[in-house]
């Protein structure tokens, strides 16, 4: 760690080392160059030790600049008072009047202008980052990765894509076990992280030291906590794996230092999350990042990721998208933010998002979420990948309807953005507002909400919450026809009973994508009529099939005239063994 740290301090240094060299160029005190050099190094080393400042290209040139312009002071004023006491020693005791030589004058002008030097490379600097920053909006916004797709992939069972508690839930669950840990008043819970961990979605929890002289006596944290995020009646379960390197520990063994000290040329975004392989061994993740030339702002196409051995303090710095397997989220959720933010922002460049432009096409990410300060909240797709969602909004606050929103790959940072424009959808806020409304007088909070493809049809999911955090019922609301509310204790439950709503709606409110429909045929073994007043509903079923087929006259006019042993071919969202399925159009074998 003590050579990785030399070579930080030394990229932080180069300013200085500049100056001194300029110094000793002009006055040859070599012996003044390599004390001062060697006591204004161990200065940084020590500032670097214990600030770990960024390490992004404009921090590295503003901290290099302010640090020569120091040393070029150091060694005016040091080289002024050495020749007064060079001639002092020269004129002998009893003179006391000293004069400056030319040659010292000539000296001092010359250094002067060393001095001066990396004040105007400052002004410079600052003049580039600034125009940089305007200039490099269009470069920064091609480099995230993207796509834009109309809708997202069909959740057709809570099993194949798991759906999460709110994370607050497992953290009471975490707390009310938190005994279980010996001498538990030493230590306090803190970072909670989604994951993957031998096939099984979970929350893992991170057990810190409760301040430094806890850290002092134990050296070490006895484990961490881990949950399942899906089961509602899961219990937490502590692992004794003991992590010597945390957040929260000190000097060599905190895990921020170890990682800064191995990326000299890297900074690092966001909090690091612990992230558990199959074998039960902990490490902390950091995504790092460089930025774009002095803009201030980050290359989305060239993330790092460190990994850290919480054990053995081992640290490995791997392409975002080369990690090791069982990293789920080697892109964390404050970069995966930054990508948000600026592919919201700026899709037409800088000016249009001003207060003078049009902010044609300007989105603003909801603070709905769980992570990065409530824009992120992370699920489980069916590949089980980890992906961060979030919707976007105009940011006028009179509408309620939701742009569209994004899901950003882990793994691979890419964002793909969904937007359908057939239809009108309510966001986070909106599903929020209804799902609060439901048990008012239990005072239950909705959080966590998630937009989902239920049947062709976006659908938020959200999780109600005492005033404790403990989870109460899960919350099915109809992205574009919020009449069709479906609330319950069991996520699958609640998703059947969701789908056998949608299905009996007569209401338009399925953007359904042909790409999902089944060609059915067979022959019909049972059927009943029935009319509300305005529309006239017939119902069917297939000989061998436990699926009712619903479908009306308004679309089909010729249906009313169906019976049982009819053979029919029409089109159907049939998934997951659907109890219920709504069709548009229908061909009677027959029947012109």
């Amino acid at each position: 760690m003590l050579l990785n740290f030399i070579n930080v301090m030394l990229v932080f240094s180069v300013g200085i080392l500049l100056v001194n060299i300029a110094a000793v160029i002009l006055n040859r005190r070599w012996l003044w160059f390599v004390i001062t050099t060697i006591i204004e190094l161990l200065f940084v080393y020590l500032v670097l030790y214990i600030q770990l400042p960024p390490k992004n290209l404009t921090t590295l040139l503003n901290v290099n600049i302010l640090l020569a312009v120091v040393a070029a002071i150091i060694n005016f004023i040091g080289n002024a008072g050495l020749s007064a006491v060079d001639k002092v020693r020269e004129l002998g005791q009893h003179d006391r009047h000293v004069k400056v030589t030319e040659k010292q004058a000539h000296f001092l002008r010359r250094y002067l202008l060393v001095l001066l030097a990396p004040i105007l490379l400052w002004l410079i600097v600052g003049a580039t980052a600034f125009v940089t920053r305007i200039t490099s909006i269009n470069n920064v916004y091609d480099s995230i990765p993207k796509q834009t797709k109309r809708s997202a992939e069909l959740l057709t069972s809570a099993k194949d894509m798991p759906i999460a508690l709110a994370p607050d839930t497992a953290k009471r669950k975490m707390q009310q076990k938190f005994s279980v840990i010996p001498n538990s008043n030493m230590y306090e819970l803190d970072g909670m992280t989604a994951q993957m961990v031998n096939g099984e979605y979970v929350y893992v929890a991170t057990v810190e030291f409760n301040g430094f002289f806890k850290w002092l006596k134990n050296k070490s944290v006895p484990g961490y906590f881990i949950i399942s995020a899906t089961d509602v009646n899961a219990q937490p379960k502590f692992v004794k794996e003991p992590l010597k390197y945390t957040t929260s520990a000190y000097l060599n063994d905190d895990a921020a230092r170890k990682i800064y000290a191995k990326a000299p040329t890297y900074a690092s975004t966001g909090r690091m999350n612990l992230e558990i392989d199959d074998k039960g061994k902990p490490y902390y993740v950091q995504t790092l990042y460089r930025e774009y030339g002095v803009s201030g702002r980050m290359k989305f196409n060239e993330f790092k990721t460190a990994v850290l051995n919480a054990q053995t303090g081992d640290v490995e710095i791997y392409a975002a998208d080369k990690a090791p397997k069982f990293i789920d989220a080697p892109i964390t959720s404050s970069a995966a933010n930054q990508m948000n933010e600026f592919y919201g922002r700026y899709q037409k460049g800088w000016w249009n998002q001003t207060s003078f432009g049009a902010k044609r096409n300007v989105k603003i990410p909801t603070d709905n979420g769980i992570y990065s300060g409530g824009q992120i909240t992370p699920l489980i797709d069916s590949k089980g990948h980890l992906v961060y969602f979030t919707d976007f909004t105009s940011g006028n606050n009179d509408q309620d309807s939701a742009l569209g929103y994004s899901l950003v790959d882990a793994k691979t940072g890419k964002l793909t953005y969904y937007r359908d424009t057939r239809s009108g959808l309510m966001d986070s806020d909106g599903a929020i507002s209804i799902a609060d409304k439901i048990y008012p007088e239990k005072k239950w909070q909705a959080h966590m909400p998630i937009l989902y493809n239920i049947d062709g049809t976006p659908t938020w999911v959200v999780s109600l919450l005492d005033t404790k955090g403990i989870f109460k019922k899960y919350v099915y609301i109809n992205a574009i026809d919020n009449d069709i509310v479906i609330d319950g204790d069991n996520a699958q439950e609640s998703l059947d009973d969701y789908r056998k709503d949608l299905a009996e709606s007569t209401s338009n409110n399925r953007s359904t994508d042909p790409k999902t429909e089944k060609e059915m045929t067979g022959k019909v073994s049972r059927v009943t009529v029935t009319n509300d007043g305005k529309t006239t509903i017939v119902n069917f079923m297939l000989e061998n099939q436990s699926t009712v087929f619903k479908i009306d006259s308004d679309s089909s006019p010729t249906v009313v005239f169906l019976k049982a042993g009819d053979e029919v071919s029409f089109k159907a969202n049939l998934l997951d063994n659907a109890k219920i399925a709504t069709i548009d159009d229908i061909t009677i074998k027959g029947l012109k």
